[in-house]
Parts: structure tokens; C-alpha cells; sequence
């Protein structure tokens, strides 16, 4: 993962702090549009084609770690 991506996940979840917006629906809302983002970039540069056969299901489990420990270092 990217540090920009990183960056942008723990923005949006202070953003979603100062909002008052459920901890566990902005985790969730952020890790299926960047799990969605991530997806579609890797085929993109792949021609259409995916990397591995489970790209989507492993790109979200990656992503959706990575969010809860940046929401936990909050």
C-alpha cells in the first residue's frame, strides 16, 4: 500500500470522526471504494486481466486490515 493511500484512509476516517459517522460504516464505506479503486487500477495496468484469480477478495482483506490500524491509531 502506498503512503498516499494511507493518508487518504485515516483522513477520511477523522473526517468520518469529526462527523459523527458510525466507526464501523466508515471503515466499511472506505474499504469497499478503495477496495473497488485498487481492483480496477491493477487491471488497468494489466491489460483487463487480473494478477491472481482471487485479486478482489485478497485486495479487500488488505485493505480492510490496513484501515482498522489506521483507525486504531487514531
Amino acid at each position: 500500500m502506498c503512503p498516499a493511500c494511507i493518508l487518504t484512509i485515516g483522513g477520511g476516517l477523522l473526517i468520518a470522526k469529526k462527523l459523527g459517522i458510525n466507526d464501523v460504516l466508515a471503515i466499511g464505506l472506505l474499504t469497499v471504494i478503495f477496495s473497488l479503486l485498487t481492483d480496477f487500477t491493477l487491471r488497468k495496468i494489466n491489460r483487463g486481466k487480473v494478477f491472481s484469480p482471487y485479486q478482489r477478495i485478497l485486495v479487500s482483506i488488505v485493505i480492510l486490515i490496513i484501515t482498522i490500524i489506521v483507525f486504531k491509531l487514531l
